[in-house]
């Protein structure tokens, strides 16, 4: 992809040849990287701002911090304006306001329709830049939070999940981190600390803002300047990076809680996202459990009717993705399920795919990609989380790399990839 780099001003214009979208890509002064694209086809403004901070960058002492983080931002008010009085100012101007943290950033969206732009750009850099927890405030917050832990450890598949990237990343490696924190850490972390903590990394050279929506180009910027571009820079916000451990063998874990059906998840380390990998990965695990027409589908579920359900999945990450066979079942069934799978898998990574099974995983994945854009909010949201961690680059280039994948390639993924000899296995099983 070409840029073509002009310097006007204080400040960097971007214009991309990209034949995917329009963008106006700018970078302020202060750091803050934006990208407007005009879609006149609804009267709506959508803003997405994701921060590139998530708990990666958390230390054992702030557990929790970043997600709790973003519950005081969106409900607890600003320095202008309460929680509640920022809620009524919200629904006053028919908004839709939402917040997002994942192990590789934050993430802050707000809609409207256009009439009410202006207000969209001021209330969502007062909260990004503005926010003001008082205490007392902070430990309503707290609570929710915990609550919100809890119901997390009543679902038996997070419970599953956490307990499998834990084993699977080991204590050095951020995605072994609960999001979510722990209730310990959010129910005990200073005011004080969260604030500076805040203060410190909430910075627009550690942002990227996204602007979509019935809104000239120039006029949306110039509120991005209006309003953000004072903002002074931040520390850069390092990762707390260790590699993941090595594996030789099987590692089991059995959590037993008061549940009907058994859940299975068999799970292993996968490329990072700037692996040249990821696109047959992606492919790779349609083929083998996206769906009814999958092949551990087909097999497991329909041919040998061992499970109520089976699936196969590859998740993109900054760092090292995880790659994971999940089945919902009867716990009785538990050593049939595993080995049932684990045949699929060792068939394909013997045996490969077909031409056949390619095309249509790529017609799936594409068409899948442009249905996830077709909303204004979707769209600068994708693009917004991707810039953080990969490049939005890597949206407008997908589909495109995704055809590209051979037959040879994905065949070579499955051999590099599929592990039936080394892996995590979390079983939750019936009391």
């Amino acid at each position: 992809m070409r840029f073509f780099v002009a310097a006007i001003g204080a400040v960097l214009f971007l214009f991309v040849n990209s034949s995917a979208a329009k963008w106006q890509i700018t970078q302020l002064d202060n750091g803050l990287k934006v990208m407007i694209l005009e879609n006149h086809q609804v009267p709506q403004v959508n803003i997405s701002t994701t921060v590139k901070v998530g708990a990666k960058n958390e230390s054992s002492f702030f557990d929790g911090a970043t997600h709790l983080l973003e519950h005081l931002i969106l409900f607890r008010g600003t320095e202008a304006m309460t929680g509640d009085e920022l809620a009524a100012a919200m629904k006053k101007r028919g908004a839709y306001f939402n917040g997002y943290t994942s192990s590789d950033w934050t993430d802050f969206v707000i809609t409207l329709p256009k009439e009410n732009a202006d207000f969209a750009f001021k209330i969502h850099a007062d909260m990004l830049f503005r926010s003001n927890f008082p205490a007392a405030e902070m430990d309503k917050e707290r609570q929710a939070v915990i609550e919100e832990i809890n119901i997390s450890e009543d679902d038996p598949f997070s419970t599953a999940y956490r307990s499998s990237v834990e084993k699977l990343y080991g204590s050095r490696h951020p995605y072994s981190k609960n999001v979510l924190g722990t209730k310990a850490n959010v129910g005990s972390v200073p005011r004080d600390s969260i604030y500076a903590y805040y203060k410190r990394y909430y910075a627009p050279n550690n942002m990227t803002t996204v602007v979509v929506g019935d809104i000239d180009a120039a006029k949306a910027l110039e509120l991005v300047k209006k309003y953000f571009g004072g903002i002074p820079k931040g520390s850069v916000a390092l990762d707390n990076y260790g590699p993941p451990p090595s594996r030789t063998k099987v590692d089991t874990i059995e959590i037993k809680k008061d549940i009907g059906q058994a859940y299975l998840l068999m799970m292993s380390i996968g490329p990072k996202a700037d692996s040249p990998d990821q696109y047959a990965l992606d492919l790779l695990a349609t083929v083998l459990g996206d769906g009814e027409s999958s092949r551990l589908w087909k097999k497991v579920k329909d041919e040998l009717g061992l499970v109520y359900s089976v699936s196969f999945s590859f998740n993109t990450s900054k760092y090292e993705g995880s790659i994971s066979a999940s089945a919902t079942l009867d716990p009785a069934k538990m050593p049939e399920v595993e080995k049932a799978i684990n045949l699929v898998l060792a068939n394909a990574k013997k045996g490969g795919f077909t031409e056949e099974e390619l095309r249509k995983a790529k017609n799936k994945i594409k068409t899948n990609h442009y249905t996830s854009l077709e909303r204004g909010l979707d769209l600068a949201d994708k693009y917004a989380q991707y810039d953080s961690f990969i490049g939005y680059e890597f949206i407008d280039n997908y589909p495109a790399n995704i055809e590209k994948v051979t037959l040879a390639e994905l065949n070579a993924a499955a051999r590099k990839y599929i592990n039936t000899d080394s892996y995590v296995k979390t079983m939750v099983v019936p009391k």
